[in-house]
């Protein structure tokens, strides 16, 4: 009988095992038909336009599961966009908690959270989550986290977080948000030298050189002012505008006009209506009156602008003193209407306004806005 009851133990262990595995598995059915059904009862709310009710019930559901971590991202990314912020952070900080999470599930959790800080508000959290992320070496965050300086005005933190790890920064636009933190920097505390880190990084940027050249100008420093503007003027002619004007002043002060000329020459083919007229005038100065009139009416034939018209009935004035009154009329209606017309236009959402920004209100970014070209433009 013993004997009988020591061959029994191997058959009711193995019944026993395989008992315990049938319940593991009806307990794994179980727990699935129940998700199943609280899944249907949410989806049905969300049909029957219960939105409150169906969208409480899909984010309780994420206590009990989190296996789609897509699912519920993309459901925290319709609350964001309904403006429900508490309920997509509700979701990404349990997502984020969650150990069944991969390294680049948690780096996207913890990049959509800080998004979902920085829409209500609550920058300092949105911060510390993204400062986590560039320390990971996570790139994806580096955007939002410029984007995020550069509303704070934390000038200093940007460079920082940009000297401590600058081998991750690889776009252009990342480059000259970091050259801009840089001049600001400089400005606010007076210390021009900061501007010149900017020049030397990977990516040139418009702004460094374009300060360092009022800097210098301030000071009556031509040769510096000429310096850095004609790089900046040779490198961006887009920028002339800015800035031409100081640059012949400067040119003429060290009795120099004629490099002036010579510059003006060599920018033709990049440069728009305003180079054109630094032309005629250098050929005016030179006594070269037919050639300046046969240059600028070519030129508005090739490509018509108002302010090359605007100079060209300045120039008939000049030379017909019998029709510069009647001319000169006309010209104030130009005038008039070329300044009804903004003079900057960014290039990056299209925002138009009266004066350079380097930070675009509109769509943040850096030195998208520029003078503006075509027929009312520079």
């Amino acid at each position: 009988m013993i004997e009988l009851l020591f061959l029994l133990l191997p058959v009711a262990a193995g019944y026993g095992w395989i008992m315990g595995k049938n319940s593991a598995k009806n307990q794994a059915h179980q727990l699935n038909r129940q998700i199943t059904s609280e899944y249907s009862k949410g989806l049905k709310f969300l049909l029957d336009r219960e939105e409150d009710q169906g969208l409480e019930h899909l984010i309780n559901l994420l206590e009990v599961s989190a296996d789609s971590v897509e699912h519920y991202s993309t459901l925290a990314t319709m609350f964001r966009r309904r403006g429900e912020l508490d309920r997509a952070i509700k979701i990404h900080e349990l997502l984020l908690k969650h150990p069944s999470l991969n390294e680049q599930q948690a780096a996207t959790s913890r990049l959509e959270l800080a998004e979902d800080y920085i829409m209500a508000g609550l920058l300092d959290s949105a911060e510390e989550h993204l400062v986590w992320l560039v320390k990971a070496g996570h790139v994806e965050a580096l955007d939002p986290i410029i984007t995020l300086y550069s509303q704070t005005r934390e000038w200093e933190k940007g460079i920082n977080m940009f000297e401590a790890h600058s081998e991750l920064f690889a776009k252009e636009q990342q480059f000259k948000a970091i050259a801009n933190f840089y001049c600001e920097s400089a400005l606010s505390e007076n210390t021009p030298q900061l501007m010149r880190k900017a020049i030397s990084l990977n990516y040139k940027a418009v702004r460094p050189l374009y300060e360092l050249g009022l800097v210098a100008y301030a000071k009556e420093d031509y040769v510096k002012a000429i310096y850095y503007w004609r790089e900046l003027v040779s490198q961006f002619t887009l920028f002339a505008p800015l800035f031409i004007d100081e640059l012949a002043h400067s040119y003429k002060q060290l009795n120099l006009t004629h490099q002036f000329h010579e510059l003006v020459s060599d920018l033709l083919e990049k440069g728009g209506v305003l180079i054109k007229i630094k032309h005629c005038q250098a050929l005016l100065e030179q006594g070269h009156t037919k050639q300046a009139f046969e240059f600028l009416t070519d030129s508005l034939k090739r490509q018509p602008t108002i302010r090359g018209f605007s100079f060209l009935l300045q120039l008939m004035g000049d030379q017909n003193k019998n029709t510069k009154e009647v001319l000169n009329e006309i010209d104030k209606l130009v005038t008039s209407y070329i300044a009804t017309k903004p003079d900057f236009q960014c290039q990056h959402c299209g925002f138009t306004s009266y004066t350079i920004y380097w930070n675009c209100p509109s769509c943040k970014h850096w030195e998208t806005i520029v003078p503006s070209r075509g027929l009312d433009g520079f």
